[in-house]
């Protein structure tokens, strides 16, 4: 079972993207600037944490050394780590921003991840966020009047979450700013949300020009809403289609029952997949999740199944091969960053217009390559300069700065 670390009320997760040292930083920094300790007062060392958090002390060292690099801290020897500023790139804060989870997704990874974003976004705006966890269905009505869920100096919410506003800015005085950042079938205005029906069509399509005629669809059931599945399954089928190839209906319907973490349950399901590619040549998985693609390719490979030789695995999201962690499973993510970005500009928006500009935004995904994908055919559309792709960095913590810098994106700009 898990361990269940917890500071200040912030739980410290296993994460593919963040560890735990970057998510001490980014508790300590959220502490520092929403003012639990005052200038020049102690922080807790770096032992007692160590004792405390059940981490070696190098983990809890590289936080602070960051803290202490941008001004944060200052390091006396042994006396400990005392607070320098609580804002080291301004004089003051020019603001707070809200931001709203709701309880069942504060472990969520995702959710961890966006908060990690948010928290370098604000940061160069020289905003602060505060976040608030609640039930929406128990807060008030209007929950983005001044003053009420957020305190007065609070210039605009970013929910993660989302909720009814009774209260539209632009309509009430006192009324806060709102953009939401939230998947593609959720409500809220304005909305800013990754493709991922265009996304799973994407990757599909370009699953088909690698030279695999045989792509099966493993639906995880395990998603936490129906319509994310459905969203998955119809980019599947449309890219399927496009191509002039069918999909395996049955093989389908029987993933649907399979248990990510029976390895039984798995490998039966993998067999399947395997001897439908028998007389089509190479065969590949579109993973209807980034755990079903995690499961598949630890079954192939205690199986002996060469990944990608053998069978292609892709999914959405992406993650170290388990026992390898340079291998990277392919995938699709969307730039996150530019992503709370455009929440950001929604929120200025409102403030300078008394409006958005935008209902919703829908960001394309990025590929990225990965390795457990080969190319099986000669398709001149595989070469980069017609099929441009951002490669991962093998280290997860720059997945943001790696998709928004990607020559894709820079070719675009150009």
């Amino acid at each position: 079972m898990t361990k269940i670390r917890t500071l200040f009320g912030k739980k410290l997760l296993p994460h593919h993207m963040l560890n735990f040292s970057e998510q001490l930083y980014d508790i300590l920094v959220r502490e520092i600037e929403l003012g639990r300790w005052q200038i020049n007062e102690r922080l807790p060392g770096v032992i007692q944490l160590a004792r405390e958090l059940d981490f070696g002390t190098k983990t809890i060292q590289t936080a602070y050394d960051r803290l202490k690099r941008e001004g944060y801290v200052r390091a006396l020897g042994y006396r400990g780590t005392f607070l320098k500023s609580r804002h080291p790139q301004a004089a003051a804060a020019a603001g707070k921003l809200g931001v709203l989870i709701s309880p069942e997704d504060t472990d969520d990874p995702l959710t961890l991840w966006y908060q990690h974003v948010i928290l370098q976004t604000a940061k160069k705006r020289n905003l602060i966020p505060e976040t608030k966890v609640l039930p929406v269905h128990l807060a008030a009505a209007d929950i983005n009047r001044r003053g009420r869920l957020f305190g007065d100096d609070v210039l605009g919410i970013l929910s993660l979450t989302s909720w009814q506003m009774a209260v539209r800015f632009g309509e009430v005085e006192g009324a806060l700013p709102v953009a939401f950042l939230l998947p593609p079938f959720a409500a809220g205005r304005p909305k800013v949300c990754a493709d991922i029906e265009e996304a799973y069509h994407e990757l599909t399509t370009r699953v088909i020009r690698y030279g695999h005629r045989c792509v099966i669809f493993s639906e995880d059931s395990v998603e936490p809403d129906p319509r994310q599945s459905e969203l998955h399954r119809k980019g599947y089928l449309q890219a399927m289609r496009e191509n002039g190839l069918g999909a395996e209906e049955s093989l389908i319907c029987a993933s649907q029952a399979v248990n990510n973490s029976h390895p039984s349950s798995v490998t039966g399901h993998l067999r399947e997949i395997l001897q439908k590619g028998k007389s089509t040549g190479p065969v590949a998985v579109v993973a209807g999740s980034l755990g079903r693609a995690m499961a598949l390719t630890r079954a192939a490979l205690a199986e002996g199944v060469r990944v990608p030789e053998e069978l292609g695995i892709v999914s959405i999201g992406s993650a170290p091969v388990e026992g390898d962690p340079h291998r990277q499973i392919t995938g699709m993510l969307p730039d996150f960053d530019a992503m709370v970005e455009m929440c950001m500009e929604m929120i200025q928006q409102q403030r300078d217009k008394g409006r958005s500009d935008f209902t919703e935004v829908r960001f394309r995904m990025h590929f990225i390559r990965g390795h457990t994908l080969a190319c099986h055919g000669s398709d001149p559309f595989l070469f980069p300069e017609h099929l441009p792709e951002n490669i991962l960095s093998h280290d997860p913590a720059s997945l943001s700065r790696a998709v928004a810098n990607s020559p894709a994106r820079s070719r675009e700009k150009g």
